[in-house]
C-alpha cells in the first residue's frame, strides 16, 4: 500500500499514539512512499493483485532496510561476548541479564522490535545458584521486557526439557500477567517431563503463554537450530525471514464462479505473482539495503544471510471453501462439511505444488524455498474482515473440541514456518492440567505443529498469535493511548474475526464424541 505525505501528518497529529508509536508509524510511511513498480520492478499484473486486495504485503514498504524478522543465535554472546556493544561474556546471571536487554535494544525487526528474544532457559540455565536470588532477578528482568519492548510479537522459547531456569521463568510469567514477552514452550513428551509440561499448561490457561509447539516435528523440517517467533513463526535461528506475503484466499475464490477455476485458473496466477514479488524484496534488501554489509550481527556471527528465508502465508482458507460450497448448492460450512475439507486440502496441495516448484532467491537454508504459513490475520482493510485467519474455522461456527482437532490437525502439514490453533477453557481446567497436556497430546499425535489453551474469563488472552489485555483494548477504543503497539491491532483483529468470542470448551465440549 503506497503512503502519501498526508499519511505524514496524520501520524503527526493523532492523538492516541505514544511518541514511539509515531516514530515507528512515520518509519513505515517512508518506506511505503515509494512505487514498488519503480523501485523493486513490480510488474504492471503484480500490483494489480496488490490494489485488489488478492495479495496483501502486509505494509511492509519497499524502501525495505531490514528483514522482517530476525532471530539471532543469542548463545553467540553468552559464549563470547559482543565486541560492537564492548560486552564481554558474562561471569554470573546479572551479567547475562544485563547483556542481553542491551543487546535487544540493538536487534531491529518490521516492528522495530525485537521478534526473538531466544531461548531463554537454555541461555540462563548455567547461571542459576540460588534459586529465589535468581527469581527476583529474572522476573524483573522479563517486567523491564515488557515494559520497554511494548510490543507482544517480541517471543522467547523455553523447553524442551525441565530445568530450574524455565521453572523460574515460568512462576514469574505467571506472576506478571503481562503481554510481552510471548513465549513458546518447545514440548517432546519423550524430553519434557510430565511436571514441567503441566506447569507450562497452567501458565498457558492462567495467562495465555506458553504455547506448545511440537518439538519434534519442527526439527524434522527445519533442524535442530530453529526459534519460534512473533506470533508462531518456527524460522532458522541465526538468521530469520526476509518478508511476508500474504494471499487473501477468501478474496481471490469470491471472483471465481467454481473451484476448477479457482485451482486452475486464477490461484496460480495470483502465487505465482507473489512469489514474484518476494523474490524482488529479497534482492533489494540483499543487494541494495546494505543491512547485512552493515550489521554487527552478522559480522560477530549471531545471524549470517544465508539462514534466512521467505514466508509465503495464505488467510481465508475457510472463505474461500465456504464461498466454493456455495457455488456447489452446498449449504455448508467449512469445518463441519467433508466437501468443504475437500476443497480446501486441494487449494492447498495446489499452493504447496507451485511453491514447491519455485525457485526462491537467497534462500539457501531452506534449499532455495520458500515456506508456507499460517498467517494469523490483520486489520490493513475491509477484506479482512472476509478473510478468516490462516486455515481456522470462523468463530461461531466451531465443532466441539474433539472434532474440531480432528479437522484441523490435517491442515497443518502444509505450514512449515508456522500455524497453530486457540483453545478457550473454562475455570476448572486450573486443576485439572494433566487433562491439559493430555489433550496437547492428543493433537500432536494427529499431526498438530502447534496448540495455545487460555481462560475465557482471563484478561491477557492470546489474540491469533501474539498477546494483549482486554482491559487495553477497550481503553484504545475509547480513544486513550495504550502502551502496547499490538493493543491496536488486537482491537482490529477482534472487529474483524471476533476472536474475543471464541468457543468455551467445557467438559461438556470436551469428552463429546469420545
Amino acid at each position: 500500500m503506497l503512503a502519501s505525505l498526508q499519511d505524514i501528518l496524520d501520524t503527526v497529529k493523532a492523538n492516541n499514539l505514544t511518541y514511539h508509536q509515531k516514530l515507528m508509524t512515520l518509519g513505515n510511511i517512508a518506506e511505503r512512499l515509494f512505487d514498488p513498480r519503480d523501485l523493486l520492478g513490480y510488474t504492471d499484473e503484480e500490483w494489480g493483485f496488490l490494489q485488489n486486495q488478492m495479495i496483501c504485503d502486509l505494509c511492509e514498504g519497499y524502501a525495505i532496510y531490514r528483514p522482517r524478522y530476525i532471530l539471532p543465535d543469542y548463545n553467540v554472546y553468552i559464549q563470547k561476548g559482543c565486541e560492537f556493544l564492548e560486552l564481554p561474556p558474562p561471569k554470573d546471571l546479572d551479567e547475562a541479564l544485563d547483556g542481553l536487554l542491551i543487546l535487544y535494544s540493538h536487534v531491529p525487526s518490521i516492528t522495530t522490535y525485537p521478534v526473538y528474544i531466544g531461548r531463554l532457559d537454555v541461555l540462563l540455565e548455567p547461571f542459576i545458584t540460588d534459586e529465589e536470588k535468581d527469581y527476583i532477578k529474572i522476573k524483573r528482568f522479563l517486567n523491564h521486557i515488557d515494559k520497554t519492548v511494548p510490543d507482544s510479537f517480541c517471543h522467547a522459547n523455553i523447553g524442551p526439557y525441565d530445568t530450574k531456569a524455565g521453572r523460574l521463568i515460568l512462576r514469574a510469567v505467571i506472576d506478571l500477567e503481562a503481554p510481552t514477552p510471548n513465549m513458546t514452550i518447545r514440548y517432546d513428551k519423550s524430553k519434557t517431563s510430565r511436571e514441567f509440561a503441566e506447569l507450562a499448561a497452567k501458565a498457558c490457561l492462567l495467562v495465555s503463554k506458553p504455547s506448545f509447539a511440537n518439538d519434534a516435528y519442527y526439527i524434522s523440517d527445519l533442524g535442530e537450530e530453529y526459534g519460534v517467533a512473533s506470533c508462531y513463526n518456527a524460522l532458522p535461528e541465526c538468521g530469520g525471514a526476509y518478508t511476508l506475503t500474504r494471499l487473501r484466499l477468501g478474496t481471490i475464490a469470491r471472483t471465481c464462479k467454481s473451484a476448477d477455476e479457482m485451482l486452475n485458473e486464477l490461484l496460480p496466477r495470483v502465487a505465482k505473482c507473489a512469489l514474484s514479488t518476494m523474490d524482488k524484496r529479497h534482492k533489494f534488501v540483499v543487494e541494495e539495503s546494505n543491512f547485512f554489509n552493515s550489521s554487527f550481527l552478522e559480522k560477530e556471527g549471531f545471524i549470517k544471510r544465508t539462514n534466512f528465508t521467505g514466508m509465503f502465508a495464505i488467510v481465508g482458507l475457510a472463505d474461500a471453501t465456504n464461498h466454493l460450497l456455495q457455488c456447489e448448492g452446498l449449504n455448508e460450512t467449512f469445518g463441519k462439511s467433508v466437501r468443504g475439507d475437500e476443497i480446501a486440502t486441494a487449494i492447498m496441495d495446489k499452493l504447496k505444488e507451485i511453491t514447491d516448484a519455485h525457485e526462491g532467491v537467497y534462500a539457501e537454508r531452506t534449499g532455495n524455498r520458500y515456506l508456507l504459513h499460517a498467517q494469523v490475520g490483520a486489520s490493513n482493510h475491509e477484506e479482512d474482515k472476509r478473510n478468516a485467519p490462516a486455515h481456522r474455522i470462523r468463530v461461531g461456527e466451531e465443532p466441539t473440541l474433539l472434532a474440531h482437532l480432528k479437522q484441523s490437525a490435517p491442515f497443518h502439514k502444509y505450514f512449515p514456518s508456522g500455524t497453530g490453533d486457540l483453545f478457550a477453557f473454562d475455570q476448572t481446567y486450573v486443576d485439572h492440567c494433566d487433562a491439559v497436556v493430555d489433550i496437547i497430546d492428543g493433537a500432536f499425535s494427529l499431526g498438530y505443529r502447534y496448540i495455545t489453551t487460555y481462560l475465557k474469563n482471563t484478561d491477557l488472552i492470546r489474540v491469533t498469535g501474539y498477546l494483549v489485555k482486554k482491559s487495553e483494548v477497550e481503553k484504545y477504543r475509547k480513544g486513550e493511548v495504550a502502551l502496547r503497539d499490538t493493543t491496536w491491532y488486537g482491537s482490529g483483529t477482534d472487529e474483524c474475526a471476533n476472536v474475543f468470542d471464541r468457543q468455551l470448551r467445557d467438559e461438556k465440549d470436551v469428552i463429546a464424541e469420545k
